[in-house]
């Protein structure tokens, strides 16, 4: 494993327990939306089911392509934020 992989694996789990730690805290609006989507996703399988093949593996795929490019931009945002902060405590002498 090279340094780069142990790098996105380190990033990958920060990230996941981040995110695990937010969802132990949502406010009540947070949680409804989450519960929203949930609610959603399941009737947005059952309205694909209903489509021909075709029109299926079309949805299908751009669900997942999309919900792909979040994480990576999840994960891109991540690390410029621990940049950006990096380079804040440097401006301030903090570093």
């Amino acid at each position: 494993m090279d340094k780069e992989e142990i790098f996105e694996m380190a990033i990958r789990e920060l990230r996941e327990n981040a995110l695990a730690q937010r969802k132990e805290n949502l406010c009540e609006d947070e949680q409804q939306l989450y519960d929203e989507v949930r609610a959603l996703s399941t009737q947005a399988r059952d309205v694909v089911k209903e489509l021909p093949q075709e029109q299926q593996k079309i949805l299908t795929d751009y669900f997942e392509k999309t919900n792909l490019i979040a994480d990576h931009e999840c994960a891109y945002l991540y690390v410029q934020g621990a940049k950006d902060c990096i380079g804040l405590l440097k401006k301030l002498g903090a570093l």
